[in-house]
This record gives C-alpha cells, sequence and structure tokens, in this order.
C-alpha cells in the first residue's frame, strides 16, 4: 500500500535537522553512551567535549546531540583500543563528513512514500536529466536501491 508522506512532515523533518539546540543532561549523555558522569566531566576538563555555549551560567551541563554523538564515537574508538587523544583526534577527523551527510539529507530530501515492507525517499532533481528525481528505495532487510524515474511516476507499481 502506497502512502505519500506530506510535505508539512519533510519540511519538519529538514527544519529537525539543521538545528543543534536539542540539548541533553550529563545524565542522559552517560545512560544512551554508557560513559560515567566521571568520565565526561574528566574529558569537559581535557577539551575533548564541552556542555552546549550559553549553559555554564547554570549549575548543570548541557550537551547537543552532536555531542552525544561525539561521546558515543570517542567511545567506540577507546573501546577498541585507540589511545583517548588518538580517539578524540579520529573523531575529530569524522566531523566534516559528518556535517557533509547531514547537510546532503538535509537539502536532498524532497519527498517520502511509504511501500509495503519500506519507503521510497525522492531526493529530488537530477542535473542535466530534465524531470527526473533519484528516489532510494529501502524495503525490510534489502540492500537500498536508488532508481532514476520521472518525478510524478511511482517506482513501486
Amino acid at each position: 500500500m502506497r502512502m505519500e508522506i506530506d510535505k508539512d512532515f519533510i519540511g519538519r523533518m529538514k527544519k529537525i535537522m539543521q538545528k543543534d539546540n536539542f540539548l541533553l543532561g550529563i545524565g542522559d549523555i552517560a545512560r544512551a553512551t554508557g560513559v560515567s558522569q566521571r568520565k565526561l566531566r574528566y574529558w569537559e576538563k581535557k577539551g575533548y567535549i564541552s556542555p552546549d555555549d550559553g549553559i555554564e551560567e547554570r549549575k548543570h551541563r548541557k550537551y547537543s546531540y552532536y555531542t552525544l554523538a561525539q561521546v558515543s564515537m570517542i567511545e567506540s574508538y577507546v573501546k577498541t583500543g585507540f589511545t583517548l587523544s588518538a580517539a578524540v583526534e579520529k573523531t575529530n577527523q569524522h566531523d566534516q563528513v559528518s556535517q557533509a551527510i547531514r547537510k546532503f539529507i538535509s537539502d536532498r530530501l524532497t519527498g517520502l512514500v511509504t511501500v509495503d515492507n519500506g519507503f521510497e525517499i525522492d531526493l529530488g532533481e537530477v542535473c542535466d536529466v530534465p524531470n527526473k528525481h533519484l528516489f532510494a528505495i529501502l524495503k525490510g532487510n534489502e540492500d537500498t536501491k536508488l532508481v532514476l524515474k520521472d518525478n510524478n511516476v511511482p517506482v513501486e507499481q
């Protein structure tokens, strides 16, 4: 069964992806990542992570979702044998890649349709190919497929 997701939802998702001001407490970060609050305070003291700007005057640290991802990445490198400083360095190297992926999704997401056991994600027009859109087809555990098609013709019949 095909069901097109309304444009309002797509617009809202794009706005959410552009925001950096979702804030979590240190306990939330600790629970989500398995990194103790004590260790998080140490990492903060060393300058590896930092609470959200403008929160310093409060007694409770607040961190962005970006910091949650950063802590998770650092911890995963540490658990696989990297030193803390090397884990932080590797995590920082990947920051630009993460930002690029986020920008790509925000820029290219133009539509979403639910289909049996999956989704058709409209990634918008293709340069130099008039009236064609690129669709990512996600179905269950199958590999994602990319399909070029006319914008107004369903991929799945």
